[in-house]
């Protein structure tokens, strides 16, 4: 897997647009957007064949999609917004159980792995968001040595931390949605988060039954940069990013929170339709003290 990871790394981590596994059998979902955050397999390989062993999806108002989003506090971000946008439309039941300061480099803090495998077996979820990795840039132990980050030693040891999460989640019978990290204001920040969406990218294309979902094509200009703001579809200015360069403003985590809704209905076949999401409520708001915690990662 390591090879895998230092090819992407070698093509610049580029996102890519990727078809929708097929047109949608049920004629209600026919007309959903169809976004560019899809899992990276599903031009080649059915849905059926991604997901065999798997459960079917059948949320209805009377017996919702449990949802359970975990991350750092960018997780908390998108967690705030995805809930407010599933659970509005009754078809979902969203726990958000993400933690600032938190990631899968220093395990010795917070094992993300080991917690999520309470959470799956307490909650039952039906689908585990995933949004973390700000934190991450941190050098660790690796079979007793100390590996710097971007290493070859810590990149094979980061990406058995993600394949963790991926093989608790999936053993259990529960779909996971990996959303990698949105490009950073700091150059060397950004760096290492795109080094990491390399791995969440790879790691999440050997597991049955999961989604790599991109940000850059929310939170990024088309080239991946970093993006402070946004125009809405009436022309007004919306503020994506806290003054950090890091957090998400409640306006940039809806978009997100929009785009990983329309990404869940698209590969599997749902329609949790999300309430159209406000531009002028938030922009240029104010980012909230949550906003505004800090993150180890982050460089001034």
């Amino acid at each position: 897997m390591l090879a895998v990871v230092i090819l992407a790394l070698a093509g610049h981590v580029a996102e890519e647009t990727v078809a929708a596994p097929g047109p949608p059998s049920n004629g209600g979902a026919a007309s959903r957007r169809v976004t560019a955050a899809t899992h990276e397999q599903a031009s080649t390989t059915s849905t059926t064949e991604l997901d065999r062993g798997f459960p079917p999806l059948l949320p209805t108002a009377a017996t919702p999609l449990r949802v359970l989003e975990i991350g750092d506090s960018l997780g908390i971000d998108l967690g705030d917004q995805l809930r407010s946008q599933l659970d509005s439309s009754a078809m979902a039941s969203t726990t958000v159980a993400s933690l600032g300061d938190t990631g899968l480099s220093n395990v010795a803090y917070y094992d993300w792995p080991a917690h999520l495998a309470t959470l799956v077996t307490t909650g039952h979820p039906q689908v585990v968001v995933v949004f973390m990795g700000a934190n991450d840039d941190q050098g660790f132990m690796v079979d007793g040595a100390a590996a710097a980050p971007g290493s070859a030693a810590w990149l094979a040891g980061y990406s058995q931390r993600v394949a963790d999460v991926l093989r608790v989640t999936t053993d259990a019978g529960v779909r996971l949605v990996w959303v990698g990290m949105p490009p950073m204001a700091n150059t060397d920040l950004d760096t290492a988060v795109q080094t990491e969406n390399a791995i969440y990218r790879a790691e999440t294309a050997t597991f049955p039954g999961t989604l790599y979902v991109s940000s850059d094509s929310v939170l990024g200009r088309g080239s991946g940069l970093f993006e402070s703001s946004a125009v809405d579809a009436s022309g007004r200015a919306v503020v994506l990013r806290t003054p950090d360069g890091v957090h998400l403003t409640p306006a940039g985590a809806a978009l997100l929170a929009r785009t990983v809704i329309d990404a869940i209905d698209t590969r599997w076949d749902l329609t949790l339709d999300a309430p159209a999401t406000p531009g002028s409520a938030t922009t240029g708001s104010a980012p909230t003290a949550k906003d505004t915690r800090s993150v180890h990662a982050a460089v001034a």
